[in-house]
């Protein structure tokens, strides 16, 4: 079915809004969770990307500092709709691949700490591919990404047990208030710093000082930075498109199902 919505959007506007709808429907998802899908159109041509672009991305094998091979591919798919301009965007599922570039265990010494490096070097998108150099804003182990999809108040939310209209709360702190998949991200001071809808989580577009795009958040708070989850004294860095992961002790590793916000640095054909 999922794949129905995607094909819809290459056939022309009016008949694509009524397969949509129709398919939404066949789905549970209201007719105001299409509203993005009715203005926008899945990418055709894969174009390089702008710098700023978020890709929400959840890693596809567990990485073991010392254990794990340097120059072992590193592949990453995105979680959710990524806008890529205004009026495009990238179905749920692009690939990001990569290859570890260090990979040291530690002697338990500040002096030999345990090290993990990767890098993305590609964007596959429907059998197309782009040149990608990103840094990783935050990364989040999967037992927080799944406490996102639980609701605030445990069980069934408000006495409803349609996840459609549940509160949960993103890796970071922000909120998502929901009804019928379509809602508010509430950050603190109960602003409203995105949206979300049937397809992701967004935060809200820069404006005039910024971006008019919106950018792709997957499980994470708009504020999100750093490392969750992790085990006590590792650190994250990233820059010039490398991804480095280091802690004091003989064990660091990336899991499967853990999922990085990354965001686009440069990208070329």
């Amino acid at each position: 079915m999922l794949g129905a919505l995607r094909y819809c959007t290459n056939l022309s506007a009016g008949r694509a809004g009524g397969l949509l709808l129709a398919s939404l429907l066949l789905l549970g998802v209201p007719p105001s969770a299409s509203g993005s899908a009715q203005r926008s159109v899945s990418v055709s041509t894969l174009e390089p990307l702008a710098a700023g672009v978020t890709l929400p991305v959840r890693l596809g094998r567990t990485l073991r500092a010392g254990k794990t091979r340097v120059g072992s591919t590193v592949v990453a798919k995105t979680t959710q709709r990524v806008p890529v301009t205004e009026g495009t965007y990238l179905d749920r599922g692009a690939e990001l691949e990569g290859k570890v570039v260090a990979s040291m265990a530690g002697d338990g010494t500040a002096g030999l700490p345990s090290v993990l490096s990767i890098v993305f070097t590609s964007l596959r998108y429907h059998k197309q591919t782009i040149g990608m150099k990103t840094r990783a804003i935050a990364i989040a182990n999967f037992v927080q990404v799944g406490d996102t999809f639980l609701p605030v108040q445990g069980g069934s939310d408000r006495g409803n047990s349609s996840e459609a209209s549940w509160t949960t709360t993103q890796v970071g702190g922000d909120q998502v208030v929901r009804s019928g998949w379509v809602g508010s991200v509430v950050g603190s001071g109960l602003r409203t710093v995105g949206r979300a809808d049937y397809y992701g989580v967004y935060s809200l577009p820069a404006g005039a000082t910024g971006s008019s795009v919106p950018r792709a958040m997957g499980v994470f708070s708009t504020t999100a930075s750093g490392l969750y989850g992790f085990e006590n004294g590792t650190s994250l860095s990233s820059s010039r498109g490398t991804i480095t992961l280091s802690r004091v002790g003989k064990r660091l590793e990336m899991r499967d199902g853990d999922n990085l916000l990354l965001e686009v640095v440069a990208s070329s054909r």
